[in-house]
């Protein structure tokens, strides 16, 4: 890509704090020397440019995340960083992309759904229209609604319970309010669609990811105590590790969505293509602490399923926590 225009000469200052310029950037505040006002189009190619890194770089930077467990963290922690994306922008631009596709698929979904609504709201006026029949609402069907404001009733009678002694009567009392009406808007939500509800939380699980690094870094830590190897370390190598399977999500979500449309051949094919990608997933993750840390197969192995299995029940409680919150206050 072609250098952007300079603004200003070698001898002249630099607009933001009025250092000679010698080059594109100055060498006191790093401002980039050139002119803004140009045509929108091209500002933008330069946002999503500098946004997802689309260079030689980004695209080397997938290729190892896919292929080599446990290599871009070793190629950080040995002095060469800037060959790479950065690990937090990696899973950055990786949870952007799969927000975007969650996005779009949410709404096909909403979109297909709403046309078989109305279809079949069609199809019951017709009927209402040539059937004299009065339905009866049976008693089965009026013991699930009893049981559903028995369940919203629970629900409620748990928050109003709800008292933080850090503050005040009254942001408790608001606090309480906020929290019923979303309560009783969710609840509404999963009894009349599950599916739709569920889709909308998919669109937190990158937050909840990301808000989970640090605690799973922490838990490798312990678990690597001995080698060694700085907190920091565990936080790059599980970001990555986080970053490749937020990756295998978003690719696994397309190959799901291609074998649901029912193509013959092709969809058994994306069928196989996503199965496949699953077990790379536990391979990649055995290997990337085996190359990381340099250790022998079997007691990788060990530890690999003891920080599994921690993984499991810490990321278990986390999803019921954020659930909770996501649900009452959401």
């Amino acid at each position: 890509m072609a250098n952007p225009p300079i603004l200003n000469e070698a001898s002249e200052p630099c607009l933001n704090c009025g250092t000679a310029l010698r080059g594109n950037y100055c060498e006191n505040c790093g401002q980039e020397a050139k002119d803004l006002r140009r045509p929108f189009f091209k500002l933008s190619r330069e946002a999503v440019q500098s946004l997802f890194e689309l260079d030689g770089r980004a695209v080397k930077t997938l290729f190892y995340l896919i292929t080599k467990p446990g290599y871009l963290s070793r190629e950080y922690f040995s002095g060469r960083q800037t060959r790479y994306t950065a690990p937090l922008r990696l899973f950055l631009v990786i949870s952007v992309s799969f927000f975007l596709l969650v996005s779009f698929y949410t709404s096909i979904q909403s979109l297909e759904e709403a046309l078989n609504t109305n279809g079949e709201k069609a199809t019951e006026g017709i009927t209402a229209g040539t059937n004299s029949e009065v339905s009866v609402i049976s008693e089965s069907d009026l013991n699930a609604i009893g049981e559903e404001d028995d369940g919203l009733e629970e629900l409620l009678a748990v928050v109003d319970r709800i008292n933080l002694p850090f503050v005040d009567e009254q942001t408790n009392s608001n606090l309480r309010r906020v929290m019923r009406t979303q309560a009783e808007t969710n609840l509404n939500t999963v009894l009349a669609n599950p599916s739709e509800f569920a889709r909308g939380y998919l669109e937190y699980i990158t937050l909840f990811i990301l808000l989970m690094i640090p605690l799973l870094a922490l838990i490798q830590k312990l678990i690597y105590v001995r080698t060694g190897h700085y907190y920091v370390e565990h936080l790059v190598l599980t970001l990555h590790n986080l970053a490749f399977i937020l990756f295998v999500i978003f690719v696994t979500s397309l190959t799901d969505m291609v074998e649901a449309s029912q193509i013959p051949i092709i969809n058994s094919l994306f069928g196989f293509l996503g199965a496949a990608i699953t077990i790379w997933m536990w391979v990649y993750l055995f290997l990337s602490l085996k190359y990381y840390f340099q250790q022998g197969y079997g007691i990788t192995l060990l530890k690999y399923i003891t920080t599994t299995v921690l993984y499991g029940v810490t990321l278990s409680f986390g999803i019921l926590l954020f659930s909770g919150i996501l649900f009452f206050v959401f």
